[in-house]
């Protein structure tokens, strides 16, 4: 008979602390859902290309650079 005492307040303890967990989740979750929304939204950023003019290819690393101004 002891061991249905012990049993059934061992199965009490784990329901309770169930309910318990279960109630903190929900807790935590709500507050993160409330911190999301204080939150301002990040505006995307865009980044104009660099125009570099004319490239020319160096034949040596075989990359394009841009062209080196000719005096005239």
């Amino acid at each position: 008979m002891p061991q249905i005492v012990a049993a059934v307040l061992i199965g009490a303890g784990i329901a309770a602390g169930v309910k318990w967990l279960a109630k903190e989740m929900t807790r935590a979750a709500q507050g993160a859902r409330l911190a999301s929304e204080d939150m301002p939204r990040a505006e995307p950023v865009t980044v104009a290309p660099k125009d570099l003019g004319a490239l020319e290819l160096d034949a040596k690393t075989g990359v394009y650079r841009p062209a080196r101004k000719r005096a005239s």
